[in-house]
């Protein structure tokens, strides 16, 4: 403090510019910058004054000398003063929070009557004592607590990046219980900076549940059912005698990519391949392995005596990858993030329906009395696959109740105590939703009605696969002291009363539920595990 006692001898013999209000002017170009302490690089010495030059002689604990509970040394805030105080004890700012950012290297005492019904966030490096009577002449007492309430959603007390080197002494801090699905109550946060909470009492409220997974509500795309006629239908015996034609297999685009049925193989051509009809096309994508012969095309009439067949049937596609667990916790300034269960996959698209196989060419057209060679009827197309069900929404994080939530390792606890509450349970995980149907396959073409035999039917496309199952949220978690770095050997709580953590959200069947909460007077969740072990 020595730095202090000489600035202050020379604002106050007027060597420094600015006598009146010791207003700091920073100037490389003076001669005397740097026995006065003036120059630029002199900046540093004087952080968290606001650019003041600190009087040597409100050093004094204002605790336990009275002669420094003075306008000049301090800034009052009393949550019963009437608004638009000045922060002097006679008119003292009604918001602890106002005195903060007006303290201007200045303590801040506050009144210990009423409560400071306000969220307080402090970016400065400056100290803030509770615990004075401002209706006996602002005296302070050991005991009394100044009361911060701070509003359901809010954390009640913060110290942001600009706080380093702040003091917190004599104050009750209270955080609200949440009121939002999966909000937390939240006492105190601390940023990675040097801070000292001593003689302070924290209460956490309780969290609320993690709100529930949704089952989607849009329908999956049904696969396009094979065209039954037409110039895209199979053919007739006898019906187009240069150009035999299979018929079109059904298209569809799904998420995960295109779903087709097999095209109806051609009806036989007299004087090729013996005049046999054709196999139908594969629906695609064919499955690998395929031991059940999903999707295959029929095969073609061969012989007089023979017979086409249809096309198989497309297989239906797999289910959806249900949602990951929710488990892991990110602290932060605003509060705590992550846990919420992972949403379930996308079901796979159906495979389309093989192709029918082509009737056999033959000696069935013209008149009954006058009886020439003709094509064959074709087969009909394969629908295509239905496509998959979307999957079911995770459950988010339950809410939680903490203490203390400390970004780094240089935060001191002094005669602190900390009770917490009844955190969240996690969201429940929702089901999937089914997939979509296949489309169906098309009819062959028909026979001559002087002999051969009909084009084989194409087959249907397969369901499209179920949506994977939401994952259940993390529970929320009921913790003393919160810590995003470890925390140093010297921690302790003068007394924790503990909370109840959250159970994680249920899954619906075949999902995954979620990471019950932590508890305990103090978490590191760096190892995710107790403080110490």
């Amino acid at each position: 403090m020595i730095k202090n006692r000489v600035r202050w001898q020379l604002c106050s013999l007027g060597v420094v510019v600015g006598v009146a209000g010791c207003d700091t002017v920073w100037s490389n170009v003076a001669e005397d910058c740097e026995s006065i302490l003036m120059c630029e690089h002199h900046r540093g010495l004087w952080s968290g004054t606001g650019g003041s030059i600190p009087n040597p002689h409100c050093e004094a604990d204002p605790t336990k000398d009275a002669s420094t509970v003075t306008d000049e040394c301090a800034v009052f805030a009393s949550a019963s003063a009437e608004p638009g105080g000045d922060g002097t004890q006679e008119k003292p700012y009604a918001s602890l929070g106002e005195a903060v950012s007006k303290a201007n290297g200045k303590r801040v005492l506050a009144c210990a009557s009423g409560a400071f019904a306000e969220g307080v966030r402090i970016e400065a490096g400056v100290e803030v004592i509770g615990g004075f009577d401002c209706d006996a002449g602002w005296t302070w007492s050991e005991e009394a607590r100044s009361a911060i309430e701070g509003p359901a959603n809010e954390i009640a007390l913060t110290l942001g990046e600009g706080a380093s080197g702040a003091k917190v002494r004599s104050f009750a801090v209270t955080a609200a219980s949440a009121t939002e699905l999966g909000g937390s109550s939240i006492g105190v946060a601390v940023a990675d900076v040097e801070a000292e909470l001593a003689q302070v009492d924290v209460t956490a409220g309780d969290g609320m549940d993690g709100a529930k997974g949704e089952t989607p509500m849009e329908a999956p795309q049904a696969g396009a059912s094979a065209p039954d006629t037409g110039e895209t239908g199979a053919s007739n015996a006898c019906e187009l005698p240069d150009a035999v034609r299979g018929g079109d297999p059904g298209v569809t685009m799904c998420e995960d990519g295109e779903t087709r049925g097999g095209a109806g193989g051609l009806g036989g051509i007299t004087g090729t391949d013996d005049g046999n009809g054709q196999p139908g096309e594969n629906g695609a994508p064919l499955p690998e392995p395929n031991p059940s012969n999903r999707g295959l095309g029929g095969i073609g009439q061969i012989g007089a005596d023979g017979e086409c067949d249809v096309g198989a049937k497309g297989k239906g596609g797999d289910s959806g990858r249900a949602g990951i667990a929710g488990s892991d916790t990110q602290l932060t300034l605003d509060g705590i993030a992550g846990g919420d269960g992972g949403n379930g996959l996308t079901g796979k698209k159906g495979q389309g329906g093989g192709g029918g196989g082509g009737a056999k060419a033959g000696q069935f057209c013209g008149t009954s009395t006058n009886l020439v060679n003709g094509p064959g009827a074709s087969g009909g197309g394969g629908g295509a696959g239905g496509c998959g069900g979307k999957g079911g929404g995770g459950g988010k994080a339950g809410g939680s109740s903490i203490g203390i939530v400390s970004l780094g390792t240089k935060l001191v606890l002094k005669e602190v105590t900390v009770e917490v509450g009844t955190a969240g349970k996690g969201g429940d995980g929702a089901g999937g939703r089914g997939g979509a149907a296949g489309g169906s396959g098309a009819a062959g073409g028909a026979a001559s009605s002087l002999g051969g035999s009909i084009g084989c039917r194409g087959g249907d496309g397969g369901q499209g696969g179920m949506g994977g199952t939401g994952a259940g949220g993390r529970g929320g978690h009921a913790v003393g002291v919160a810590y995003a770095a470890a925390p140093s050997a010297a921690f302790a709580l003068k007394s924790f009363m503990a909370g109840t953590p959250g159970n994680g959200g249920s899954m619906a069947p075949g999902g995954n539920g979620g990471e019950a909460g932590k508890s305990g007077e103090c978490w590191d969740f760096t190892t995710n595990a107790s403080c110490g072990q």
